[in-house]
């Protein structure tokens, strides 16, 4: 009788705790959701990259499209067009309201480089991920080439 206290008391618990715990890994994420987003983003860019920036606006929530719509206007007038862009790293990290899909990203607009973040978000209550916002830092100094290389 004793052991079978102990063990319902100990045991129980502990059994909770793991199926609690099993939950929290990073196994919860779907594959599919990360895939999803990785695509959504090389769109942006490559939109970006040809200048169409009303389509890349398009992947924005429709009620914050007017202000991403005037920030890639107004870095494209500051900056020029995207040579090249590559993707570095990504994160995803999930929060109670959904998922939060964060790119790093390299990118060239003429002979200026810069880094950049995208992050991109996908609502509990929602099918579609968005784009969330875009955030661009430019290197301290201008990318130089040598004459043989041009």
């Amino acid at each position: 009788m004793i052991r079978s206290d102990y063990f319902k008391s100990l045991i129980l618990p502990l059994a909770v705790l793991l199926v609690a715990l099993t939950g929290c890994t990073s196994g919860s994420v779907p594959i599919g959701d990360v895939d999803e987003a990785k695509r959504i983003a090389e769109n942006y860019y490559a939109l970006l990259q040809n200048g169409e920036l009303a389509k890349a606006v398009e992947l924005y929530r429709p009620e914050q499209r007017g202000h991403w719509a005037m920030f890639l206007q107004n870095q494209a007038k500051e900056m020029g067009p995207m040579t090249k862009y590559s993707f570095k790293s990504n994160t995803v990290n999930t929060v109670f309201s959904g998922k939060f899909y964060i790119f790093q990203v390299s990118t060239r607009y003429g002979d200026q480089a810069a880094d950049e973040i995208l992050t991109l978000f996908l609502h509990v209550d929602e099918q579609n991920i968005h784009l969330a916002s875009h955030k661009i830092n430019l290197s301290a100094s201008k990318i130089t080439t040598s004459p043989a290389t041009n």
